[in-house]
């Protein structure tokens, strides 16, 4: 039987066999226990190494059979009759406990009396190895006091009185290592960490893929641990590496795969094509074309086959290997349509959820209403609260949804001249779009642009002016984590223009809004203005009404720096009222902000803080936390103003704090300026000099009109030993 030479890592599951068998012994019924798993995971060297550990405990000896309840039977796709009858595995238990073959009985009920009479009494272990289901196994249970029972099937539905359950999972890391190191030498591991842990990882810590590549490595002790894992890249050729001899990880899939119906092995297939770490019912009913119910079904019989694994609540995922495998299958048997149809169809479900996110959390927003329409209704999130939950959890599963979408699009060869644009383009750009807007304000928000940049390309090679606008303004968008102001108005003004040729009013509102903001930054308040009441324009014409109050406190700010101060507080004014009768949080929560940066500018102190402590406790109720930092770091400079250098300290932590979880280079930048210029009003100039220094160089860099105010500072400090200290103001 095959072993695993190392169990490091299984002593639970070792330990809860071990006492769950032993209860046969202190007890007055049967043990029994089942492990269930994936194809390969080591169910059977596991088993086979706790009966080992038991057989002081069971002194009348240990039956096994190989029930081989993965095999198809002849001639079938059926999981209906494979494996071994239940009449020969008596057979064989009656001639091992040495009844002669022409006294075994003929009949099934016959043979299982005479072997449960023949246990009864004595003290065995039974290790029913791979078995198909319930009506297989029960034949075979002693029955008798003093007697266990360890069961191992790849199917979860296999019921058994009073069996204990257990799960064999994947490998971790350091338990593949050990694995690997055990078969081909502690050395060659050390000697490549970096390619060790590769492999492992390609292997997605299965045991059996990993016991191929160590008996391939043992097999040629010259042959480095880097050539082989870089031959495991290539996911074309993957499943024919992890091969040898006469054991291969494919042929391990197949098994289960091929004991499968055809209905439910077209949905094994097809649901591959989702690119999600794990998904939820919905999604796979997109990708079958069904309904919700229907696909839990189906994927629900997956898992009971042992083909893919439940993750959490209404959650499925495949091991990376099996997908491999499933996906391998689904371009041999379904044609180049159906599988762009169908992920299509998943396209439409991820980017209606994520329309829903943006309508329960910004309920004003005209953006729905511009975007690609999804016939898909989508995941359902009934309120507010729960569209944020999955936002929480959803990060990683829309990137990989995003991604692969705009690979498959960036596969196609290049169309001819005057070729049409891949039908998968606009709702992935359009995913990007809508994503980005809820990913505003969180350290996730960066995680956009290299796929924005893939959109882009793409869009260009395929002649889309509008994809290519979109793509454009979410590389230049300021608050999605653009560098420099310089690089930002070059990608809004080009997205500008594209839009204008593709007669698209989304970016036409969005980019003129965010381009004000740039040149606002960068200290042209005049051109800030023309871009903003564009922007107003564009988006009343869209109906777009908590856009506009947030134009409005964007435009108060640019009058303030042009010294209107009449206009200014009018636009305050409107835009501070309009937003609490909106009833829109996030929009109160900008338009407060906003207002505090405008009336601080304007000397206005106190009033600033008032509006800034609303704004940053709506923030942090509404989980932004990019601008709850932002927010604090405002804060300090207010506490500055108005004398109080020590609150203003606190202030600036309190941002530096938030801000340390996302890596914002502004956000930070900004709260070390609060806190350079409270040092210096506190007196500790070289602690001070240092916090402008790393603010300078930041705000320097991207171009912030902020910057001049620190080089004011810096350009008085008297670098001598000794100098006395600069009279300055806290605001330079």
């Amino acid at each position: 039987l095959p072993t695993l030479p190392d169990f490091a890592g299984r002593e639970a599951e070792i330990r809860l066999l071990g006492e769950t068998l032993r209860r046969a012994v202190t007890g007055d019924a049967m043990a029994v226990a089942t492990l269930t798993g994936l194809g390969g995971v080591g169910k059977t060297a596991l088993a086979v190494h706790v009966a080992h550990a038991l057989r002081e405990d069971f002194p009348d000896g240990q039956l096994y059979v190989d029930l081989r309840g993965a095999d198809p039977a002849p001639g079938t796709r059926s999981a209906a009759a494979p494996g071994m009858d239940s009449g020969s595995a008596l057979t064989g238990f009656l001639r091992a406990l040495g009844v002669p073959e022409s006294a075994v009985p003929d009949g099934l009920d016959q043979r299982t009396a005479l072997y449960r009479s023949l246990l009864a009494g004595r003290r065995v272990l039974v290790l029913l190895d791979n078995a198909r289901d319930t009506a297989q196994v029960r034949p075979l249970l002693p029955g008798a006091p003093g007697c266990a029972v360890l069961v191992t099937s790849r199917s979860r539905t296999i019921t058994l009185p009073g069996a204990r359950l257990v799960d064999v999972e994947t490998m971790d890391e350091r338990e593949a290592l050990g694995l690997l190191a055990a078969m081909i030498g502690h050395d060659r591991v050390a000697d490549e960490p970096a390619a060790a842990r590769e492999l492992v990882a390609t292997c997605g810590g299965l045991p059996l893929a990993v016991r191929i590549a160590a008996a391939r490595l043992a097999a040629r002790p010259g042959r480095s641990v880097a050539d082989l894992a870089a031959r495991l890249r290539d996911e074309h050729r993957r499943l024919d590496e992890l091969r040898v001899d006469d054991l291969g990880v494919e042929a391990t899939f197949r098994l289960g795969y091929e004991a499968l119906d055809p209905g439910l092995a077209r949905a094994f297939r097809m649901v591959s094509l989702c690119y999600m770490p794990s998904f939820c019912r919905g999604a796979a009913g997109a990708l079958l074309d069904v309904g919700d119910e229907e696909a839990e079904t189906a994927v629900e019989r997956l898992v009971d086959a042992g083909l893919m694994e439940l993750h959490g609540e209404d959650r499925y995922r495949f091991h990376d290997l099996v997908r491999l495998f499933a996906r391998q299958l689904c371009d041999r048997h379904e044609s180049a349509e159906e599988r762009a149809a169908a992920r299509l169809r998943f396209l439409d479900y991820v980017l209606a959820t994520v329309v829903t996110a943006i309508r329960r959390t910004k309920p004003h927003s005209v953006l729905p209403d511009l975007l690609h329409r999804p016939a898909s209704p989508g995941k359902t999130l009934p309120d507010e609260a729960a569209a944020r939950d999955w936002l929480v959890v959803a990060h990683s599963r829309l990137y990989a949804a995003a991604e692969n979408a705009l690979r498959h699009v960036q596969d196609l060869p290049d169309p001819p001249e005057g070729g049409g644009v891949p039908p998968g383009l606009r709702p992935t750009v359009d995913l990007l779009t809508a994503w980005s807007h809820l990913l505003a304000g969180t350290a996730r928000h960066r995680d956009l642009e290299p796929l924005a940049e893939l959109a882009l390309d793409t869009a260009r090679r395929h002649g889309d002016d509008l994809c290519a606008a979109r793509a454009l303004r979410l590389l230049g968008a300021p608050h999605y984590g653009t560098e420099t102001y310089g690089r930002a108005e070059r990608m809004l003004r080009e997205s500008l223009r594209l839009a204008a040729s593709a007669g698209d009013p989304l970016v036409g509102a969005e980019g003129s809004h965010e381009l004000g903001i740039v040149l606002m930054g960068t200290g042209r308040p005049e051109d800030a203005l023309e871009q903003l009441r564009l922007a107003y324009a564009r988006f009343g014409a869209l109906g777009g009404h908590s856009d506009r109050v947030r134009v409005l406190s964007h435009m108060a700010r640019v009058y303030v720096a042009l010294g209107r101060r009449t206009e200014a507080d009018t636009a305050l004014f409107e835009a501070v009222g309009q937003a609490r009768q909106s009833g829109s949080t996030s929009t109160l929560a900008h338009v407060l902000y906003q207002a505090g940066c405008a009336l601080l500018a304007d000397g206005r102190a106190a009033e600033a803080a008032d509006r800034l402590r609303e704004a940053r406790r709506l923030h942090a109720r509404a989980r932004d936390p990019r601008w709850e930092a932002l927010c604090w770091a405002r804060l300090a400079t207010c506490e500055l103003d108005l004398g109080s250098p020590g609150k203003a300290m606190d202030c600036a932590d309190a941002a530096l704090a938030v801000e340390g979880e996302l890596g914002d280079a502004f956000c930070h930048a900004l709260a070390m300026a609060a806190r350079g210029r409270a040092l210096l009003t506190l007196g500790d100039l070289d602690r001070a000099r240092g916090a402008l220094l790393i603010a300078y160089r930041v705000l320097d860099r991207r171009g912030a009109a902020e910057a001049a105010e620190i080089a004011a500072l810096l350009a008085q400090w008297k670098p001598r030993t000794g100098a006395p200290r600069p009279v300055l103001s806290a605001r330079g």
